[in-house]
């Protein structure tokens, strides 16, 4: 059976100032009326049912997350003690996944990211389960075609193609065995990895049995398997609680990435290990996505004016304005441009973000500062 993972318990703070620690991006509106985790949902619509569903989060967010979600039990709701990074995170999810289902099959995904159209994207994921079905100690993950030169993404080299799975309809995309993951690259090595064609940006979305990645932490990361395995241990006794906050805490926070893709890949091409090695696979997406990492992916997702600028906003006037994003829901609050160009404006009751485009990074910093002037209301 299909088990649906969403982590969302991230801040989302180039999103500032509408996203806040106890709102965070996964809970706002971008692109629709529907907020970007109930569009997660609706995506996994006839893949999942709702009692196969978990939402990896935190106990402060579990409420507003629940409250937009109001088919799913409590139950499907994973908190995490404290952030230890999406190691840690699926592999409690595993866990719980293994307890309902000895077999089961693991679909994890970020709950902000923007997809089209879901079609596309279900195919995508039911060749990725029959993948998994094929070969069990298979780890797949999915890579966006790069169409410009990023140095924001993680990139994933592609290797040889698999042969077409007997299970896998003819319009499936391809698949191919990954060669090598690779850090966040320069500017020039970007422009190298888009010109070969062999090179994916990588979605940190993700197919697997539960068993396997649980494996494959024992394999590579013994001591955070440690920490998981008293937590399993613990299911089922008054205990719970407390020894999830003691051994989550204790566990040394790593990506998904570092602690199982790389290393199982590594693993692979070497021939190392006493156990058989883990089969990594990428699935090149034919779905057009966006990970909403700041400001200027409204460029990407909403048509910009005759001059360049995209507005959305219930009032907005401008004059001379180019190459503008701006963002207002206030009824009652009038946003006026007059001569200028390539800005970032976001208007909220309570902060207003005004930036040029070039310096979106910035935002972290602004952050920082809020968080030394001790204006924690303001996070």
């Amino acid at each position: 059976m299909l088990h649906a993972t969403i982590m969302a318990g991230g801040a989302g703070t180039r999103l500032w100032p509408e996203s806040r620690r106890r709102r965070p991006k996964q809970l706002l509106k971008i692109q629709t009326e529907r907020t970007m985790i109930q569009a997660t949902i609706d995506r996994l619509a006839d893949l999942v049912e709702p009692s196969t569903v978990l939402i990896a989060t935190t106990e402060q967010l579990a409420g507003k997350i629940h409250e937009q979600l109001p088919r799913l039990p409590r139950e499907s709701f994973v908190c995490e003690p404290c952030p230890r990074n999406t190691a840690p995170c699926i592999a409690l999810a595993a866990l719980h996944v293994l307890r309902r289902d000895p077999e089961g099959t693991m679909v994890v995904l970020p709950a902000d990211h923007v997809i089209s159209p879901d079609e596309a994207f279900r195919k995508t994921i039911r060749l990725g389960v029959a993948l998994v079905e094929e070969d069990p100690r298979r780890l797949v993950t999915l890579g966006i075609p790069p169409t410009y030169a990023s140095e924001s993404f993680g990139y994933i080299e592609r290797d040889r193609a698999l042969r077409p799975s007997a299970a896998s309809a003819e319009d499936s995309p391809p698949a191919y065995r990954v060669k090598q993951f690779h850090e966040k690259p320069r500017a020039e090595l970007a422009r190298q990895y888009l010109e070969t064609g062999r090179f994916y940006w990588n979605a940190g979305i993700f197919l697997w049995r539960a068993k396997t990645v649980l494996d494959a932490l024992r394999r590579f990361e013994p001591e955070m398997s440690s920490h998981l395995e008293r937590i399993a241990d613990a299911f089922e006794t008054d205990r719970f609680s407390e020894v999830l906050e003691r051994e989550f805490a204790a566990i040394r926070g790593k990506s998904i990435d570092y602690a199982v893709m790389e290393p199982a890949t590594a693993d692979r091409s070497t021939g190392k290990g006493a156990s058989p090695g883990f089969g990594v696979v990428v699935i090149e997406a034919p779905f057009d996505w966006d990970d909403v990492g700041g400001w200027r992916s409204l460029e990407r997702l909403r048509p910009p004016d005759e001059h360049g600028n995209v507005i959305d906003a219930v009032r907005c006037v401008q004059r001379g304005a180019t190459g503008t994003i701006v963002r207002s829901h206030d009824a009652n609050h009038v946003v006026a441009l007059i001569g200028v160009e390539d800005l970032i404006v976001v208007v909220t009751p309570d902060a207003t973000l005004i930036a040029n485009k070039e310096n979106e990074e910035s935002v972290r910093e602004v952050i920082a500062e809020l968080k030394e002037r001790g204006w924690e209301e303001h996070l």
